[in-house]
């Protein structure tokens, strides 16, 4: 029998304490909600804001706005929500403006904003940033909790949750709830998210209803140290076109395959990225040589300056080349939403990293952490909004609990197992290998057999009793869900965009590719997918201005 369940009540309830997720709660508390964040970590931690190069992209002036979105939309290789892109580029400006005036430790350069945090957590002084802000506001925190499942209803919105320290299910009930928990970078065997950044609020969002998008665009860091007793660190950009970047046989890589966007790392992240997995899969290894650099060539910018010491000294790029490789960085789908964060379920919102259609088929570097401001801000706006407005139904929300109550697995009796560990690596090496930087039919196909088997396999693996080993069952559960619907869009798209690239079928198909797949789940369980096109102002730009 499922254990009881007893409903903790909030106006809002944010999933995740990221950027996007501190926004966001910042904005609903300024509604008048009663806002309760909930996080898998002590809040802030644990993140990819944390992780991140702590770079924002913005502009001040009408021209350099132009400029701004017409370097996102080539990036995205024409398929970017265009309003959305609207939205990211007239308020990035005011948002960054606000993590100013609340006291972060920052600095602005050529148009960008760089988080002044410890290398290489650059993104800490982001968060307790805004940690802070939503502190003073009276903003709630809950670390710890897993969430497995969103409801929304008539009643409200339910959530469930389960707190491996407490060894407890949770339910929350709430009027409004924001899904921003990032992506799914840590799916892959290289990748430079936390390592519990699993994909499941993809998965959530998807079973409680609302439609994705997009889900086959998975964007690589190609700048990622590979050094044998060294972390993934990331290389910032700007330093790296001060060196050079050649394989074993000295060639020149960019030269090699006619890269000539500058900064490479920052605009031409997918073309970088293919190149340096091809000469990979060719046996070579990718060099970055920075030895010849001078003093002045490390103070390119404030990311690369604050590198020299931790990259140039420590891990010795001043004294010897260093070996690099690509790393899983970014997920441009997800949920989708409109200009306020809204899901396709009313009361469901969602922003950062696990909301669809600003990026298109490929990132430009420096916009996630824009758009984790922007449309965290919008959905914590709206969700609190929503809440202030909303009807109370209690006599309703028993149905609630008990739907809730209904989703707790059986536990399953026996000794704890050790193959979780071994299914998550079987998961992150196919997903590598058949689901990553070249992509092909069989490999796809073959790749989605693998994951269907490792799904089954997990659901038969006993919990012993152990919350963790229950937790562990949980997000590999809905990181299988997650890997399955990069897999399925993957194989559905019958050509290369982008971060997107099909060796079977490697050129960009306008004619018939020109848009966003959707997926939503049916009344009968089965994945329904769709296609719709970019018409009007969703065109791509000009051949020639690309």
């Amino acid at each position: 029998m499922p254990q009881e369940l007893e409903l903790e009540r909030w106006d809002v309830v944010v999933v995740g304490s990221g950027a996007a997720g501190l926004r966001a709660a910042v904005a609903a508390r300024q509604q008048g909600a009663r806002v309760m964040v909930l996080s898998k970590g002590p809040p802030g931690m644990a993140t990819s804001t944390l992780l991140s190069g702590g770079v924002f992209a913005a502009a001040e002036t009408e021209e350099a706005r132009h400029g701004h979105f017409q370097r996102t939309l080539r990036a995205g290789r024409g398929i970017n929500r265009v309003d959305l892109v609207e939205v990211l580029v007239r308020e990035a400006s005011e948002r960054l403006m606000e993590l100013v005036e609340w006291g972060i430790q920052a600095e602005t350069y050529r148009g960008y904003l760089f988080s002044q945090g410890r290398p290489p957590i650059w993104g800490e002084e982001i968060t307790r940033c805004l940690k802070m802000r939503a502190d003073s506001l009276g903003v709630r925190f809950r670390g710890g909790v897993w969430i497995t499942a969103v409801r929304c209803r008539e009643a409200g919105v339910g959530l469930l949750g389960y707190s491996p320290i407490r060894g407890q299910w949770l339910g929350y009930l709430c009027k409004a709830a924001i899904l921003a928990t990032g992506g799914g970078s840590a799916l892959y065997l290289r990748h430079d998210n936390p390592q519990r950044m699993f994909g499941e609020g993809y998965a959530v969002a998807l079973e409680g209803g609302a439609e994705l998008q997009d889900m086959e665009f998975v964007q690589f860091y190609p700048l990622t140290l590979a050094e044998p007793g060294l972390p993934p660190l990331l290389v910032p950009p700007r330093v790296v076109d001060r060196g050079r970047l050649r394989n074993g046989k000295g060639e020149d890589l960019l030269k090699k395959y006619g890269i000539t966007e500058r900064p490479a790392g920052e605009r031409a992240r997918d073309a970088l990225s293919r190149a340096f997995y091809q000469e990979m899969q060719e046996g070579e290894e990718v060099w970055m040589d920075l030895t010849d650099l001078k003093e002045g060539d490390w103070r390119e910018d404030p990311l690369s300056a604050s590198m020299e010491g931790l990259l140039g000294d420590r891990c010795g790029a001043k004294q010897r080349p260093l070996r690099l490789a690509p790393a899983a960085h970014f997920f441009m789908g997800g949920a989708r939403i409109d200009a306020w964060g809204r899901t396709s379920v009313s009361g469901l919102y969602a922003a950062g990293e696990v909301a669809g259609g600003v990026h298109g088929a490929n990132r430009m570097g420096g916009n996630a952490l824009t758009e984790t401001l922007v449309f965290g801000a919008r959905a914590g706006w709206a969700a609190g909004e929503h809440a202030r407005c909303c009807e109370n139904k209690e006599g309703k929300q028993r149905e609630v609990r008990e739907e809730l109550r209904a989703l707790i697995p059986e536990p399953r009796n026996g000794p704890g197992s050790g193959a979780i560990g071994r299914l998550k690596g079987r998961l992150r090496k196919i997903l590598w290998e058949q689901g990553g930087l070249l992509r092909d039919g069989l490999g796809l196909s073959h790749a989605l057999e693998v994951v269907e088997e490792i799904g089954r396999e997990a659901e038969t693996i006993p919990s012993g009793g152990d919350p963790r080993t229950v937790r562990d069952l949980l997000e590999l559960g809905l990181g299988v869900k997650t890997a399955k619907l990069v897999l399925e869009g993957a194989l559905r798209r019958k050509e290369s965009r982008g971060s997107h690239f099909r060796t079977d079928f490697p050129k960009q198909d306008d004619r018939d590719w020109l848009g966003n797949q959707l997926v939503r789940l049916g009344q009968d369980g089965r994945l329904e997918w769709s296609f719709q096109p970019c018409r009007g102002k969703d065109a791509p730009l000009e051949e020639g201005s690309r």
